[in-house]
Order: C-alpha cells, then structure tokens, then sequence
C-alpha cells in the first residue's frame, strides 16, 4: 500500500512540474511577442566579417548542398569566408569540397580524424573574423539567413546566437514525427532565449563571437557534444546567447529508428555528462532562469520519461498476467469494448490531458514561430502518441552509459 501512495505521490509531482514548466514557456512565449521582436537595420558597411565552418566526415553525398547554400548567402562577398574541415574522411567529401575552391570564399582543409570540436578549433586558427558560425554539411541554409542572425550582435552582451532549425523534405514517418519534435524546438529555443537560459547552440548554423571563443578557450571534447559544452561555458561566464528563428536552416534528420537511436543516446549522454561537469549552475541563483528552472528540469525531464515508460510496461505485463490468469481459471476470453462513459475522470488523467494540450499550445506556437503557420504538422498525433515511447529507449541507454563512463562517438 505504501507502494502505490509513494508512486502516486511522484506521478502528481512529476505533472505538476511539466505543467508548471509547459506554462513557464507559453507566459515567456507571450512576454517577448508582446515585447515586440523588431530588429534594427544594419547598414551594409556596418555588417561583420563572419567565418563559416562545415566540419565533415563522410558527407560526400551532402557537403556539396551545404557549401552550395552558404556561397547563395546574400552576404557582402568581402565579409564571408566558409572553410570547409574534412575530419579524416574515406569518401569523396575532400574531392566534393575542393571543386567549390574556385570561389574566393571557400577555403578547404583536411585533417586526421579527431572529431567536430578539433575541426572547429582547426577552422579557429586559421580565421581573423569577427565572427565564426558553424553548419553541419547535412545542412543547408536559407539566402537571407546569416544577415537576420548577426543583428543580434549589436548587443555586446550576446556572445553567440541560434537560428531557427526545421527539417529537411521529411520523408518517412519517422522524419514527420521529427519534424515535429523541431517544431518544439524553435519554441524551446525562443523561450529560453527570451529568459536568457539557452543551453545548447547547436550545429547547424549557431553563430559566435570569435573573440569570446578564443578567450574561453575554444571548443573542447565534451563528450562528443561541444555544442551543449560551449553554450554552458558562454552562459557560466556571463554572457548571453539569442535565438533568431528568422535565420532559417534545415538538416537532414534520421530515417530510421537505428540511425536516430544512436543519435539520441549521443546527444542525452553528452548532455548527462556536461550536466555533472557544469553541476554547480544547478539551482544556482547566479544563473537566474537557467540555473533555477531550466537546467533542473532538462534533467528531471529525462527521468520523468524513464519513470512513466516504466510505469506503463510495468502495468500492461500485470494486466496480461491478470488476463491471463483469468482466461486460465476460468476458459472465457476477455471481449474487447468501448463506452466513453466509462473513461475514467481521476485526477491525473486530467493533468496528463492537460499537460498534452499545452504541449500542443507549445507547437502552434512553435509553427507560428518558425512558418508562420497556425497549425502544427499534420504528424502532431503520431508524434503526442509515439515519440514519449520511443523517447525513453535512448534516455535509458544514455544514462546507462553516462553512469559507466562509456563514451560515444561523432559518427
């Protein structure tokens, strides 16, 4: 009995929490739409010189689309330079790179393989920008990107800035429920923004401060995921990360459960593992927002999915082992029904549905954000219904390897 009252007692906390922090985001949402988002012009001799990475490892099939889209960016010629990394590939994607150094722009290096963070630091030391930004080469950006992104750095406090990210032409389910999940994103990142609390600056097409990289150290290691690290490291030091959702980018996403398996579990390990390292910013009040509210509940989020995926195949073995059992004593089979009469009322069926509906808030939002669309995509149900069980595979094996120490690698 004890049991069940300590595992109701979590399950209402656990909603509380995710309620509580669903409208935590929809009222910062709010705040900064009715703040106003208007950007001031740059003059053309006023924009900064920027650098662009592509950091590449066996993206043959891709890296030419990439550097096709940065060299359509409606950028003064003199203020852009793309240098393309190749990380120790073994395909053709040194061959693919070099074809587009006929252009003045583009500079191609090739190094052993060390992963991301020693392609970046490689492109680092051979830049003088004043700014440098990255795009991974499964990524093409939009031609009006990069001048929407860097107006944001008239603020000296703004050391990095995000764009708003979409999937690239999502194909199989898979993809259309990521494409979703994207859709939450640009609202997550818009929010976090809007209480200066980001803390990820992701691959494709986050931009820098050159200066300020140089000074904090460059990119590191960081579990195979710099991009969690070196937004933490900007946010520990006092400066400001914005998100332009403006700037649009999209990326090729994976198309099968494998391929997105293994990038969860490197993505959530990366995220555990800088978590321990940055530990002191949890529940700090010197990180405002982000210490408090945010960075508590990205952790509790994780172990919220593992508890209520557990609790679900836990109660469906039991109910088949009942079934089972009864069908045994007595020789009737359970016959399958349906009364909306009896969909039961209790209380944390309500948060559950309440919790799902401002998730679906957050997606409109998030659509209005990125598309300016009212509605999100046509894949939402598949996504509310399947992805909080997919989710939990790749939270689980990542705490498993953040626990052990295990690693996980780039490609």
């Amino acid at each position: 009995m004890n049991g069940v009252l300590i595992d109701q007692w979590i399950v209402y906390a656990l909603l509380f929490a995710s309620i509580y922090f669903e409208v935590f985001l929809l009222t910062s949402f709010i705040e900064r739409r009715m703040g106003g988002l208007k950007i001031r012009k740059r003059i053309s001799g006023a924009l900064p010189t920027v650098a662009i990475v592509v950091p590449s490892f066996n993206e043959g099939k891709t890296i030419g689309g990439t550097i096709s889209s940065l060299l359509a960016l409606q950028y003064p010629k003199n203020k852009l330079e793309i240098i393309v990394v190749d990380d120790g590939s073994t395909d053709d994607t040194l061959c693919v790179a070099k074809r587009f150094e006929s252009d003045s722009r583009v500079r191609v290096f090739y190094k052993e393989n060390g992963g991301k963070h020693t392609a970046m630091n490689c492109a680092l030391e051979r830049t003088s920008a004043e700014l440098i930004g990255c795009l991974d080469a499964d990524s093409e950006v939009a031609p009006e990107a990069l001048r929407a992104i860097v107006q944001v750095f008239e603020n000296k406090q703004v050391a990095a800035a995000t764009p708003g990210i979409h999937v690239k032409e999502p194909r199989t389910l898979l993809q259309m429920m990521q494409n979703v999940e994207y859709r939450l994103s640009i609202f997550n990142r818009f929010a976090f923004a809007a209480k200066g609390s980001t803390f990820i600056t992701p691959g494709p097409f986050s931009l820098f401060r050159t200066g300020i990289v140089r000074e904090l150290g460059a990119w590191r290691h960081a579990h195979s995921t710099e991009d969690m690290e070196m937004a933490l490291r900007i946010q520990a030091a006092g400066f400001l990360i914005a998100n332009v959702p403006e700037a649009i980018v999209h990326t090729t996403t994976p198309s099968t459960l494998p391929t997105l398996f293994r990038q969860r579990v490197r993505w959530t390990y990366g995220w555990l593992r800088n978590a321990i390292d940055y530990r002191y910013m949890f529940g700090n009040r010197a990180y405002g927002n982000l210490g408090l509210i945010i960075l508590p509940s990205a952790i509790l989020s994780i172990f919220a999915g593992l508890y209520f995926f557990a609790r679900v195949v836990f109660f469906l073995v039991l109910s088949a082992v009942n079934t089972i059992d009864r069908v045994y004593d007595t020789g009737v089979y359970p016959q399958a029904s349906f009364d909306p009469f009896y969909l039961t009322t209790s209380a944390v069926w309500l948060l559950i549905f309440m919790s799902v509906a401002l998730v679906f808030a957050l997606l409109c939002a998030g659509t209005m954000i990125g598309t300016g669309g009212r509605l999100p995509p046509r894949a939402t149900p598949l996504f509310l219904v399947l992805y909080s069980f997919l989710a939990p595979l790749w939270y689980g094996a990542a705490v498993v390897r953040a626990a052990f120490k295990t690693g996980v690698r780039w490609r």
